[in-house]
């Protein structure tokens, strides 16, 4: 007969019952944690700072789906927590960079828009039509929230950049046309997206669909 032998104490931990668990979760909730942070930092002239601290807030949306799928620290609610995180701080903060001049008008235009349509589905399928969402962001909608974190940085990088730089040099110029470059392609990109999701938005409303990116 075999015996059985003792667990080894390199077993790992059950995703269910690991302490660690709820890190993903944390990480989003700090990313929404951090955005009066930036905005203090921002708007008390610590440019660094409120660069450092928004690169923190966008790693931690690395982070979150890293730790969740490699230890599989996976929840419901940290599933929805995370993309209603990233839309928050987007959206919060890129008003703030339009209004230093760091970013068009169009282009935050467009980011408010989506992502505020995206984020009313929640309440739609949750409170309304009591149904649990399901989220698949479809490869497109990815490099649109990945731009837009990128443009983002780059515009709170600006704001250092005007501090550190003399105006009207090579590297000012580069930086200029490489920022007009990403926000164009941004633009395309939010017109697409949208464009694509208004149609599902509408099944939703009508209770025939409850997946969006």
């Amino acid at each position: 007969m075999s015996q059985i032998e003792p667990e080894s104490e390199e077993t790992p931990i059950p995703a269910e019952t690991s302490p660690w668990r709820f890190l993903p979760t944390g990480l989003s909730l700090l990313r929404i944690a951090l955005i009066p942070v930036i905005f203090w930092l921002s708007l008390s002239d610590r440019h660094l700072w409120a660069l450092v601290v928004y690169c923190l807030g966008a790693w931690t949306d690395q982070l979150d789906g890293w730790f969740a799928n490699r230890f599989n620290w996976h929840s419901y609610f940290g599933a929805l927590l995370d993309p209603i995180a990233d839309r928050i701080y987007i959206l919060t903060l890129i008003p703030l960079l339009w209004h230093y001049g760091s970013i068009s008008g169009i282009y935050t235009t467009l980011v408010i828009t989506r992502f505020s349509i995206q984020l009313t589905a929640y309440p739609v399928l949750l409170c309304w039509l009591k149904r649990r969402p399901h989220l698949r962001p479809e490869l497109l909608s990815r490099a649109a929230m990945a731009l837009a974190f990128l443009i983002l940085g780059m515009g709170f990088a600006e704001q250092l950049a005007i501090e550190m730089i003399p105006e009207s040099t090579a590297e000012e110029v580069i930086f200029d046309h490489t920022m007009e470059a990403l926000t164009l392609i941004g633009c395309i990109l939010e017109v697409w997206v949208l464009l694509r999701f208004l149609p599902r938005y509408w099944d939703v409303i009508r209770g025939k669909e409850d997946t969006f990116d």
